[in-house]
């Protein structure tokens, strides 16, 4: 994999030529690492000491709760960055641990980089405070949907957002349900039979990831 042309496609990233990539990479700064699905990637409580992107496979940051269910707070894809809130924070410490949801390829900078990167381009500098903003705006949000919504708030909010994606009221899920059921933060079972109310009231048809929102029905 060409690390410099694999962040040359990154947003933050984009105001460096390949030549200055180029050198950062040369400087030993930047530095390139593979997981495996499932494998851990950062355990909770653990420093946190460099800027990751995500170039290939995707990532999930999780907690498990005392009863052993999972919820993903954040499932990160391609192109996406982590580390920007704790690589400054004096409370740099992972609040959950962060495992390969697919086979992954991630960049990683170090921090002495990173600082320096913010004080010689200021383009750079706004993208990566940016990045904060929107990630402690996002995080706020999650956890008072968390708190306030049942599961099928949250679940029909889900597919109405897949819907709009996808520009289609048949939705392909993207994720199995058991996956799906992390993300919300509830347990498999429950997003099982909730799937099954909801057909029962006609509100959606499903058939393994097929599902058809029926959006009159909810009104």
């Amino acid at each position: 994999m060409d690390i410099v042309q694999s962040l040359g496609t990154v947003a933050l990233f984009q105001c460096f030529s390949d030549e200055a990539l180029a050198s950062f990479v040369k400087e030993g700064g930047i530095t390139l690492v593979h997981f495996c699905k499932d494998q851990l990637v950062a355990v909770q409580g653990e420093l946190c000491t460099t800027l990751d992107v995500v170039l290939e496979g995707s990532l999930s940051l999780q907690s498990i709760d005392d009863d052993g269910n999972v919820f993903k707070a954040r499932v990160l894809e391609a192109g996406e960055i982590w580390g920007a809130t704790l690589l400054f924070s004096r409370c740099n410490h992972y609040p959950m641990q962060v495992v390969c949801d697919r086979a992954c390829s991630i960049v990683r900078l170090k921090k002495s980089l990173v600082l320096s990167l913010c004080t010689k381009n200021r383009e750079f500098l706004v993208g990566l405070l940016q990045i904060i903003s929107d990630r402690a705006h996002e995080l706020g949000l999650t956890l008072t949907k968390r708190n306030e919504q049942t599961l099928r708030q949250s679940l029909l909010d889900y597919l109405t957002q897949l819907s709009l994606q996808q520009g289609s009221n048949t939705i392909l899920l993207p994720t199995s349900k058991k996956e799906l059921a992390d993300r919300l933060g509830f347990a498999r079972t429950s997003l099982s039979r909730e799937f099954s109310n909801l057909q029962s009231e006609g509100i959606l048809r499903f058939r393994g990831r097929s599902v058809q929102l029926h959006i009159s029905s909810r009104t």
